[in-house]
């Protein structure tokens, strides 16, 4: 087999995404066919290039960190009524191999001391790590809070789908380890959807179904599977994973196969609509996460970027279901609006959600992306955008002989150095402070002036008001941007002779 053919074949084994119910993880006595291989467990295939900002370390890890987190004096008894039983008080840190089906035991319950659950968790993947990232410190909150514990006593089944948040549908709020951004819906079929719409799933978790026989406890004991609290070393499974897993990941035949992206978000360069300097000197096309560096030289107002940083730390949010008492689920609407005059009374019989009013519209605000448009007539080469021409040259051969530029809308240049870094590069956690130090210099031969420095945040990030540095004088200012976070500006006035620069600093939470 080819390279070609096992590049064809990666996207086969890559990204899986679960659909419908597993089966049962077996007994150790019984057999059971093995998930899917990931993407890079290919045997004998060689590296592929990542196209990715943040490029993975290698194939997912083995396990998926998970804290069970509940209120004081809650035991949590892993491999429940078996020989391998073992209890630990919650907050418990687990280590649970993805492709099988667990079950917990829940004892000493808030106001119920003598009562048990037995929660399901369903593990479909794990964090895939970038360089110097310990997954085992990126752990899973799977929460059960006195409420959740109340419901599911009264019978209510929870659903918890536990998923990667996708950085760039990142939701702008405070998050923790232990809390992490949760969102309701109405079934777990939507809370499934919803998931992977807005991530990459790696639990569910049920709470509240009926209470399993010894025989539905022992087939979930699987050793090799679980990693305690307190061990080091976990064996080989002795059964393979018995989850369904499926689907193909988008494949661009130039790029290649999409590889996970959500460990990681970044900061930094020009991502979506390209930035420019439109006719009126106003900047253009500043996306969340972009940087970009307005100067002006020779009488014209350019911009150029930075390079971009990656910063890597996962976040998990929940969406949850709930199903109430004897499984059903219902909603009410409004069939009919009722008005009364006098003694009369007018009834109209057609759903609230017909009543609907219409509007024409009557214009359109929109912005068309310049597009370059070139036309060669006679001698002539005509070079425009949509909209007036840009410029006409004549050409004799190969030698211009006559021009006539219009005016510029967009312009770039690279002619202005300017480079972004974090610190520090790894190792950062969920409320930890980063600084972003941003360095440019004038590697052109004519003055620039008038340096306007614009970073626009990530929905993840929070800038540390008051925290902006400069090594030049300057006035820094923040305004709101579309990701919920804020554009951080310096405007640098004066001039900066040619080889010479200057650093600019500002410090941000992550979310």
């Amino acid at each position: 087999m080819n390279i070609g053919t096992l590049a064809l074949l990666a996207p086969l084994v890559a990204g899986f995404h679960p659909t419908g119910s597993p089966a049962p993880c077996p007994s150790p006595n019984g057999g059971c066919a093995p998930a899917p291989m990931r993407y890079s467990q290919v045997a004998g295939a060689p590296a592929l290039p990542f196209p990715v900002d943040c490029p993975p370390l290698g194939p997912p890890a083995p396990v998926l960190a998970a804290k069970i987190i509940a209120p004081a004096g809650v035991r949590v008894t892993a491999f429940p009524d078996s020989p391998n039983a073992k209890m630990f008080a919650a907050p418990s840190l687990f280590a649970f191999r993805p492709g099988y089906v667990y079950r917990l035991e829940l004892a000493g319950l808030p106001n119920k001391p003598d009562a048990t659950l037995y929660p399901e968790i369903e593990v479909r993947g794990s964090l895939v790590p970038r360089p110097n990232m310990n997954y085992m410190e990126y752990y899973a909150p799977i929460a059960f809070s006195e409420s959740d514990i109340e419901k599911a006593l009264g019978g209510v089944l929870i659903t918890k789908v536990i998923y990667l948040e996708n950085p760039n549908n990142a939701v702008p709020v405070k998050t923790t380890p232990d809390k992490p951004h949760e969102e309701s819906v109405s079934t777990e079929p939507d809370a499934i959807d919803a998931a992977m719409k807005a991530g990459r799933i790696v639990a569910i978790v049920r709470l509240g179904n009926r209470k399993p026989t010894r025989e539905d406890l022992m087939r979930h004991v699987v050793p090799g599977t679980v990693l305690l609290p307190g061990d080091s070393y976990l064996a080989a499974p002795v059964a393979g994973p018995c989850i369904s897993w499926q689907g193909v990941p988008f494949y661009d035949p130039i790029s290649g196969p999409k590889f996970p992206g959500e460990e990681c978000f970044t900061d930094g360069n020009d991502k979506g609509l390209r930035l420019g300097i439109g006719r009126n000197d106003k900047l253009g096309g500043l996306d969340p996460t972009d940087v970009a560096v307005e100067f002006t030289t020779g009488e014209k107002r350019r911009v150029t970027t930075s390079n971009r940083v990656c910063i890597c730390v996962p976040r998990f949010c929940v969406q949850k279901a709930e199903l109430g008492i004897a499984g059903m689920q219902y909603s009410l609407r409004a069939e009919a609006g009722m008005q009364r005059f006098g003694s009369s009374a007018l009834a109209l019989r057609v759903p609230s959600a017909a009543l609907h009013s219409l509007t024409k519209p009557i214009a359109f605000d929109t912005a068309i992306r310049p597009q370059v448009q070139v036309a060669r007539i006679a001698l002539d080469t005509i070079v425009g955008t949509v909209g007036p021409a840009k410029a006409v040259y004549k050409v004799v051969g190969v030698q211009v002989v006559q021009s006539s530029v219009g005016v510029e809308e967009i312009t770039n240049s690279n002619e202005f150095l300017v480079t972004k870094s974090v610190d520090p590069t790894s190792g950062v956690k969920i409320g930890d402070t980063v600084t972003f130090t941003i360095t440019y210099k004038n590697s052109t031969n004519r003055e620039v002036s008038d340096l306007i420095i614009s970073d626009s945040l990530s929905g993840r990030l929070e800038y540390v008001v008051g925290s902006a540095q400069s090594d030049r004088p300057s006035n820094p200012t923040t305004e709101a941007n579309d990701a919920g976070s804020v554009v951080v500006k310096f405007a640098i006035p004066g001039s900066i002779p040619p080889g010479q620069g200057g650093i600019v600093k500002f410090k941000a939470k992550v979310r």
